[in-house]
């Protein structure tokens, strides 16, 4: 390490003056000498710690990346670029945390190992069973019914719950009173839960008439 503290710059800044390197912008770090102008694209949406929205982070960093591997040609530039969108919240913290850790350690690590550290620390600790939770929770408010039913879907899918049982209680629960009180009255009423995404989706687009 520096006498300065800074980490070593990126490939390609070697042999710029010390003034003229930035030590407090990850930004100007990356960009600095690049030769590929970037693919114009949505920014990934800064990273606050929400545990709910990390894999969307994660996802939108990775396609911004690939889109312009000429310019983030290895894993300084990567890992600095994801940690410019990281800020505010717990997730700044964390931030702050790791930078101080790499510049002593004089490594930021490779990319790989920057996406399974942030996982390790904001991925939800028990997806299935927050899933559960909030299909018994989730109601059809403000929305359609085929927003409910696949809103409803995913939670399934994170759940990993199979039986018709529970799943049917719970997705009952979500509908307002009038559509479920429709759907009781049929003659023969829907006992799995595809029928009852099925019966739901017709009823409510139908006007309360099943097909």
């Amino acid at each position: 390490m520096s006498q300065s503290g800074i980490l070593p710059p990126v490939p390609g800044m070697e042999h710029m003056e010390p003034e003229q390197v930035p030590p407090t912008n990850p930004i100007q770090l990356i960009r600095v000498n690049a030769t590929q102008k970037e693919v114009k694209m949505n920014m990934p949406t800064p990273f606050t710690g929400d545990r709910k929205k990390l894999e969307e982070f994660l996802i939108e960093t990775d396609m911004y990346l690939t889109m312009n591997e000429d310019t983030y040609n290895n894993n300084n530039r990567q890992i600095i670029f994801a940690l410019s969108f990281i800020k505010g919240g717990t997730a700044g913290s964390w931030k702050q945390s790791f930078w101080t850790q790499a510049r002593e350690n004089n490594n930021l690590g490779t990319w790989d190992k920057f996406k399974r550290a942030l996982r390790e620390s904001f991925s939800a600790p028990d997806k299935e069973g927050d899933a559960v939770t909030k299909m018994e929770t989730e109601t059809m408010s403000g929305q359609t019914a085929n927003e409910y039913i696949k809103q409803f879907k995913i939670y399934v899918a994170e759940s990993k719950v199979t039986q018709d049982r529970p799943l049917v209680e719970w997705f009952m629960k979500g509908l307002n009173t009038p559509l479920l009180d429709r759907i009781l009255n049929l003659e023969n009423p829907p006992t799995t839960i595809r029928g009852w995404y099925t019966t739901v989706s017709k009823m409510d687009n139908n006007g309360g008439e099943e097909e």
